[in-house]
């Protein structure tokens, strides 16, 4: 396979020499162009199972140093392996820009049907290939959700992707029980700066993230693609390698729980702008809000955690709907849709969310004027509380108001699909 036909590495981004160590058996690359850099390490022979891993620590269950190379299969994210040892057959996936460190913990958590690795090999604490037993049947929950979208079945789209919410939910209800930090509301927004910069972006998006959103272990990307659906009770996870943004964009902070909610929601956003569906999208978010919530620690999942002053699910979508856009430009690839479209949408977005803080600012007005009114009426001298009275259900009523104008994380970023929902 040639170079510009490998799918993992970034083809509008040129190759350049580098020093960078490398473990034996593998070597060091460096891509750049277009304000990025991107630093990977490529197996030198992968067809050499024993060279290959010969620098490095293994953890786990492997197969032996005699497994035999029966198959290599480029992926978008990065090279796999069918390994034969003995009658056993086994699938070893490279990292080529290695993970945040915390795939094991992962696999400790992992519940239900997921599958996860059993081994692993690493360099210097970084994780390089994972290992499987490997299994032929393919997992089928993608393209039965295009199906059902296709012939539009409401009631076996919703089916889907709730189970598909609940399975990433039942992950987090395990994580609560793991390591968790409050959250990180100024390396969020830190790191999407530093996304709207890398691509010369003229939206902006900040949020202030409510005290419930704190950072756990979390999945990483996870797309329908990765559900797996062996059981009718319940869905699985097959858990994926990084998404090729990871070594463009280097995540330097934890994330929340509504990371992962976020990641599968917009896969949805994907697979319904590729469909012809008619049906409303309005539904679909919906359905997999509430599965989330069946599964997922009620802080996690609670109306605050959604509420988009504060963050919410937009905040998320809208990161990544940026890294859809910096995997397309390090291909030149295109327009990624429906994230450039939906990026069209933010400033409009926020323009509203703005222009409903007068109502927020009358809010504070009206009660402040009403504390300071009962106060100097319980403490001071005063004997007037007929205007705090007035001023106090007033200040209620415009409280209220201003919550429920908030965009409701049911409807989408993209208006054209919440004005399809209406018919």
């Amino acid at each position: 396979m040639s170079e510009d036909k490998i799918a993992w590495k970034p083809a509008a981004m040129s190759s350049i020499e580098t020093t960078n160590e490398s473990p034996p058996g593998f070597q060091s690359l460096v891509f750049v162009g277009i304000g990025m850099k991107s630093e990977m390490l490529e197996p030198t022979h992968p067809e050499n199972w024993l060279a290959t891993i010969s620098g490095l620590k293994s953890w786990g269950e492997i197969p032996s140093q005699d497994s035999s190379v029966e198959e290599i299969i480029h992926s978008d994210r990065g090279i796999n392996l069918k390994l034969k040892d003995n009658d056993t057959y086994w699938l070893a996936e490279f990292f080529p820009w290695g993970n945040d460190g915390r795939l094991r913990s992962r696999i400790s958590l992992a519940t239900g049907k997921s599958d996860t690795p059993i081994g692993l090999f690493s360099w210097n604490d970084i994780d390089l290939i994972s290992l499987r037993k490997w299994e032929e049947n393919p997992r089928q929950v993608k393209s039965k959700l295009i199906s059902a979208l296709n012939s539009n079945d409401l009631e076996t789209s919703k089916e889907i992707v709730f189970k598909s919410a609940a399975a990433i939910g039942s992950f987090h209800r395990s994580a609560e029980s793991g390591r968790i930090t409050p959250r990180d509301a100024r390396k969020w927004n830190k790191r999407v700066e530093t996304l709207e910069a890398l691509l010369r972006a003229n939206t902006i998006w900040r949020a202030p993230h409510t005290k419930d959103t704190v950072c756990i272990i979390t999945i990483g990307d996870v797309r329908f693609s990765d559900m797996i659906d062996d059981s009718d009770d319940e869905y699985g996870i097959y858990f994926n390698r990084p998404r090729l943004s990871d070594s463009i964009a280097k995540p330097n902070c934890e994330f929340p729980a509504m990371r992962d909610f976020s990641s599968l929601l917009h896969d949805l956003n994907r697979i319904y702008y590729s469909s012809k569906s008619k049906l409303s999208i309005r539904d679909l978010r919906e359905s997999m809000i509430d599965g989330w919530r069946s599964t997922a620690p009620e802080k996690w999942a609670s109306e605050g955690s959604f509420y988009t002053p504060r963050g919410g699910v937009f905040f998320w979508e809208y990161e990544q709907c940026l890294l859809d856009v910096i995997e397309a430009v390090s291909h030149q690839s295109g327009k990624p849709e429906p994230a450039v479209s939906m990026l069209r949408e933010v400033p409009g977005i926020q323009r509203t969310m703005f222009n409903h803080r007068i109502i927020a600012a009358l809010s504070f007005m009206t009660g402040f004027f009403s504390a300071s009114g009962f106060y100097q009426y319980l403490i001071g001298n005063s004997k007037e509380v007929f205007i705090p009275l007035i001023l106090l259900p007033i200040t209620i009523g415009l409280y209220y108001s201003y919550r429920r104008l908030a965009p409701s994380p049911e409807l989408s970023i993209l208006r054209v699909w919440n004005e399809k929902s209406k018919h």
